[in-house]
């Protein structure tokens, strides 16, 4: 069951669109989803949900407020015609892009593990027309996420969609396919495709988020965009079944039905893909090691910045090569 405790808020320390970050009377940190809860102010009296941080996991270090016992709440009424996170206590309309296409022609779609990625492909392409399309595999609320708030500022991200219960995009969509459908129309054909903040893997088999890029590689394939996946690799992982290839990659392709294309380093070894019925791309990959360093977001996978996983940076970089043919 979700746990609750009551707080005090102490001072703000950080707000944007759509989010504000605090520090309550205890010490502890958390935050706030304005448009859902309202903003806080120093002295008010808070309801927090304190589960992630109580259980340690690594998709907490603060706590979220879940109500501002002094006041009535944000009772704006948003404009909208489907309900996302239904059925939870923070239920919100959205107005949803409805487009009429029927295919995706056009569109070059990197599917990306790990929401790191995003901001190794965004600085890689330095370009303000990548857009970005956020799954409900993760966090569902867009604004959590610091790196697409750095992306934003830094003008190396266009257009936002946030797919399925996952909400706060500039444009909200019922599904990853009319997402695309939306970028298109809005002049996007080079999309990222990545599940937002807090991706879950249990070491085991199927148990890890990003398997869904498996679906989403068959639909969007299908219905005419190009598609790749960008490689989960690393040579500084101290887990063997994610050193050197992820065994998320070949879980990934083997459920995929349909052949996509995955771009590689010149030179590297490729088998392990042509054995899975899918298509090898070889490129010299886009140098981002240097780029990920000037950015203020840290990008780290399990503690560690991406920066310096080598091997890592050459396989994104293959793919923003591979991306990069979009533009």
């Amino acid at each position: 069951m979700p746990r609750f405790s009551s707080r005090t808020v102490d001072r703000i320390v950080d707000e944007r669109d759509g989010l504000q970050k605090v520090i309550l009377d205890d010490g502890s940190t958390a935050y706030s989803l304005v448009e859902l809860i309202g903003a806080a102010t120093a002295g008010d009296h808070v309801v927090v949900n304190t589960t992630a941080v109580d259980l340690d996991l690594g998709t907490g270090g603060s706590h979220v407020i879940h109500w501002i016992t002094d006041r009535e709440g944000n009772s704006e009424l948003r404009p909208g015609r489907i309900i996302k996170a239904r059925y939870l206590s923070e239920q919100t309309e959205v107005d949803p892009h409805l487009s009429t296409r029927l295919d995706l022609d056009g569109a070059r779609v990197l599917l990306c593990v790990l929401h790191s990625h995003l901001g190794a492909v965004a600085v890689g392409m330095n370009s303000p027309d990548l857009g970005y399309l956020m799954t409900d595999q993760a966090a569902l609320p867009l604004a959590l996420s610091d790196l697409v708030a750095e992306l934003r500022q830094r003008n190396l991200l266009g257009l936002t969609v946030t797919a399925g219960q996952a909400f706060g995009g500039d444009l909200e969509t019922i599904n990853v396919a009319s997402g695309i459908a939306a970028l298109l129309e809005n002049n996007h054909n080079g999309v990222v495709v990545a599940a937002g903040p807090g991706h879950v893997g249990t070491g085991i088999g199927l148990g890890f988020s990003s398997l869904e890029l498996a679906g989403h590689a068959a639909t969007l394939s299908a219905l005419g965009a190009e598609v790749a996946v960008c490689v989960r690799a690393s040579d500084v992982d101290p887990r063997e079944r994610h050193n050197g290839i992820s065994h998320h990659m070949n879980t990934i392709l083997k459920a995929t039905p349909t052949p996509i294309e995955v771009p590689i380093p010149h030179g590297a070894e490729s088998s392990w893909i042509t054995t899975l019925n899918h298509r090898p791309y070889w490129a010299e990959p886009i140098d981002i090691a240097d780029a990920l360093n000037h950015l203020t977001t840290p990008l780290k996978t399990m503690g560690r910045p991406l920066a310096d996983d080598a091997l890592a940076c050459s396989y994104v970089g293959a793919s923003v090569a591979w991306l990069m043919r979009a533009t």
